[in-house]
């Protein structure tokens, strides 16, 4: 048994949480015993105690703020800004404007409180939409790594085997951060990359983390990103994982998922749900709701905005949310509990996902084969070849209002044993997951003795 400590760097987001819940469930199930470390545990106590109640003795949870309250009964939420250290990102970001300590300490901790959240909020939507370029702003590795070394120093626990980081795409690369990570009483680590920039940027170096010395290797959601990296960090071990998804129902239906029901009638309901930006073809969605059948098609568009990111759409897209068509069912917030997030998804008929420049992997592919809804995606990408090869869905062209219609009223008319629902939701699956997991940390742990630089430090 290994002891193997995760770290979810932002919680209050349902992709994010919802990996704290499942890797923490596939890692107790290999026999390993697992630390969360994160702001809130995302419900995972609660989850295990659904799931796998067997295994809660093996698992604990630890607030990056207060790592000294934990456990397996109840959790510790904290403020955003108290997960950013002072050599974390707002820091450096007033240091860039030339805030400094000292005198204004005070005012600086103000500042802090005010801009917080808005700032790793908006850091976070820049992450979603695929649109890092500088280091101002993520987040630091140190509030992880102190509270891990004051868990393992106060509360008993085993120092960890290995540091899994759920979210690397939001850390900083800063020689200084890296350097944290190589601090002699560090574990080595591994990490979860949603986003690989070489597969957008090919001619840039990887992520400046990959060259800590304690570095192991990562796990990517994207095929190709697997010889690119390999290639480029030949010391390292990188594996693809599946998009698992938490597909735990409510008891009864949200009362969102209820409103949309009632008002569709027997209308197809077309859902888009999960952050509303750029990326998301929500430009086009607005053309397709327009030249629908009101009378055949119902839309609903459910999540939380990120109007920053619509730049020349953005008038229109607040115009249409003002004022939206009668076959159309808004809800601009964030859904906090997955079950109802689920179930939203299980109102549905089709799930619309019609991406503009997207060529990542998707949860919303998992969650579609998981509630055998089949889903719209589109062509020439990742998520096009995944719904091609299993059949969960159809395809169509980004930005081609036409055929994303003709595509709607086939998917509309297809009876569901038409979809290899069974066979996707396999391939994405818990049970996938542990494989890959076993085979990763079997690597990872065996070179765990090493303390060589992996890459160059330039």
């Amino acid at each position: 048994m290994a002891s193997i400590f995760l770290v979810n760097p932002i919680s209050g987001r349902g992709h994010l949480d919802a990996y704290a819940r499942l890797y923490s469930r596939a890692l107790l199930e290999l026999g390993h015993r697992v630390v969360l470390v994160a702001q809130t545990d995302a419900e995972t106590i609660s989850y295990l105690a659904r799931n796998a109640p067997a295994l809660a003795p093996s698992f604990a949870f630890f607030s990056v703020d207060q790592p000294n309250r934990g456990g397996t009964a109840g959790t510790e939420s904290i403020t955003w800004t108290q997960l950013v250290s002072k050599n974390g990102a707002l820091d450096i970001l007033l240091r860039s404007i030339g805030v400094r300590y000292g005198k204004l300490r005070s005012q600086m901790v103000r500042i802090k409180r005010a801009l917080g959240r808005r700032l790793l909020e908006t850091e976070f939507a820049r992450a979603l939409n695929l649109r890092f370029h500088s280091d101002v702003s993520r987040i630091s590795f140190n509030p992880a790594l102190d509270c891990i070394d004051t868990v393992a120093s106060i509360s008993g626990e085993a120092a960890p085997d290995l540091i899994l980081f759920l979210y690397l795409d939001m850390m900083a690369e800063q020689p200084r951060n890296i350097a944290v990570l190589d601090r002699p009483q560090s574990a080595p680590w591994a990490g979860i990359l949603f986003h690989p920039r070489l597969i957008s940027e090919p001619t840039k170096p990887v992520e400046g983390y990959f060259k800590s010395a304690k570095a192991r290797g990562g796990l990517f959601l994207v095929p190709s990103a697997i010889p690119a990296y390999a290639k480029a960090a030949p010391n390292l071990h990188f594996a693809l994982a599946p998009d698992v998804a938490d597909l735990e129902l409510p008891t009864e239906p949200s009362e969102l998922a209820r409103e949309i029901r009632k008002r569709a009638g027997d209308r197809t309901v077309v859902l888009q749900i999960g952050s509303i930006a750029a990326h998301k073809g929500i430009a086009t969605l607005l053309d397709v709701i327009a030249a629908a059948d009101p009378a055949r098609f119902f839309f609903a568009i459910i999540g939380k905005a990120n109007w920053e990111s619509f730049d020349e759409h953005r008038s229109r897209i607040r115009s249409f949310y003002a004022n939206p068509p009668k076959n159309v069912f808004l809800f601009e917030g964030y859904i906090a509990s997955e079950p109802d997030y689920n179930s939203i998804i299980q109102a549905c008929d089709i799930l619309y996902a019609v991406y503009q420049g997207f060529n990542s992997s998707s949860n919303s592919l998992t969650k579609a084969a998981g509630f055998r809804r089949p889903i719209l995606v589109t062509e020439d990408s990742l998520m096009g070849k995944r719904v091609h090869r299993l059949k969960i869905g159809a395809c169509a062209p980004e930005g081609n209002v036409d055929t994303i219609l003709e595509k709607l009223g086939w998917l509309a008319g297809q009876p569901k044993d038409t979809f290899d629902f069974d066979a996707f939701q396999d391939e994405q699956s818990i049970e996938a997951l542990k494989s890959t997991l076993s085979k990763a940390l079997g690597v990872w742990l065996s070179a765990a003795a090493s303390t060589s630089p992996h890459l160059p430090r330039n």
